[in-house]
């Protein structure tokens, strides 16, 4: 399926999306579609103008550097008869 498409889906449907709802809505939009090997410079070209996409795609962003940064952690004096 195309973003295009995707994205004429989500404007038809946002409107009946409660004003509260929006961003939660958006925010597992992206995630789908990142899930669905869409990258974020293609999502944000096709939900141009779209400030809850932009806000989702922030966000995921955001967690992305977060989960990237600790992934990098090592604890080399982690024993398993400590637990």
């Amino acid at each position: 399926m195309s973003l295009n498409l995707i994205s004429e889906v989500w404007d038809a449907l946002r409107q009946h999306i409660q004003l509260a709802d929006k961003s939660d809505a958006a925010d597992t939009l992206v995630n789908l579609l990142v899930d669905n090997g869409f990258d974020a410079d293609e999502i944000k070209e096709s939900f141009r103008g779209d400030k809850d996409i932009a806000s989702a795609l922030l966000y995921y962003s955001e967690q992305e550097e977060c989960y990237d940064s600790n992934s990098d952690y090592e604890d080399d004096d982690y024993e398993d008869d400590e637990w």
